[in-house]
């Protein structure tokens, strides 16, 4: 399957999500769009030379402004596209490195030398955390730089 296509699983994700929130029928087509497209964003970045990180912050900015504007356009708050959109990001792989190495270390015979392991859980928490970071600042700084006013 070409590589490309692996970005569209982006979509269930977070309809799956979107309807676990209890989002308005109506927003979900665009939930799974961003979705998408984040996913996408974070490819090319990393194709391009990036880190996951950087990726994801980029992929986060391009959702949350889409969002916003999306949101905008409608009149519903940006948060009903963002957030959905965003969570099929989340770096569950690196959690799961980080807390299976974590695991394997409680397991070792006493005296036993697990650099290795403490290392190798220590890069993957470090990098779930900062992607996680990437993330939120990437999807909330668009709601943050440029609130929108009540229409009253």
């Amino acid at each position: 399957m070409d590589t490309w296509l692996l970005e569209l699983w982006a979509a269930p994700a977070a309809l799956g999500f979107a309807l676990l929130f209890n989002v308005p029928p109506r927003t979900l087509l665009m939930c799974g769009v961003l979705a998408i497209a984040g996913h996408a964003c974070r490819k090319l970045v990393m194709m391009g030379g990036g880190d996951i990180v950087l990726g994801t912050l980029c992929a986060g900015l391009l959702i949350g402004f889409f969002a916003e504007w999306w949101g905008a356009r409608r009149d519903e708050p940006g948060a009903i596209f963002a957030v959905s959109a965003a969570i099929p990001m989340v770096p569950g792989t690196y959690m799961y490195k980080a807390v299976q190495g974590l695991l394997g270390m409680a397991t070792l015979p006493h005296g036993a030398d697990g650099t290795q392991l403490l290392v190798s859980a220590g890069v993957s928490g470090i990098t779930a955390c900062m992607i996680v970071i990437a993330l939120a600042f990437g999807v909330a700084a668009p709601m943050l730089l440029w609130p929108r006013t009540a229409h009253h």
